[in-house]
């Protein structure tokens, strides 16, 4: 199983960063890849509560994630799979005190994933090239984030 992890502070608190993060009407603005909304659980983020979207064309296509954890303000686990991959995402949210401009939260996104092709060709491409593209993709939306907090 690979996993791509990136960690970043967040301006505001803990609460308000993971609030954002569960209202997937929102994520247009900060998810990378993100299109819509396709359905969502009206109890979502509760555990076992499901969301399916859609990313952008040339995308992941259909990504369905369920909850398999959730504390909020703090933690945030979902079940994730689309055509290329099941996986673990795990959004760990702390809050690091005040900064010069206020409330500081450290926020810390992973994935923990398998991909859905196999092959002796995979060894070699998912470290060099795939953990590297998720890697990346959740630092944009981190980054992304960020900008959308700041407001």
């Amino acid at each position: 199983m690979g996993r791509a992890q990136v960690v970043a502070e967040l301006p505001g608190t803990a609460l308000a960063a993971e609030l954002r993060w569960r209202d997937p009407g929102a994520w247009a603005g900060f998810v990378d890849g993100f299109e819509q909304v396709h359905t969502l659980d009206p109890s979502w983020p509760a555990p076992g509560a499901e969301l399916v979207w859609d990313a952008r064309p040339g995308g992941r296509g259909r990504v369905v994630e369920r909850v398999s954890a959730h504390e909020p303000g703090r933690l945030l686990v979902t079940e994730v799979r689309d055509d290329e991959l099941t996986a673990i995402q795990r959004l760990a949210f702390a809050d690091l005190g005040h900064g010069a401009d206020g409330p500081v939260a450290r926020v810390a996104l992973a994935l923990e994933y398998r991909l859905v092709r196999r092959g002796p060709l995979l060894l070699v491409v998912d470290p060099l090239f795939v953990r590297r593209a998720l890697r990346d993709s959740l630092r944009r939306t981190l980054d992304a984030l960020a900008a959308d907090l700041r407001g």
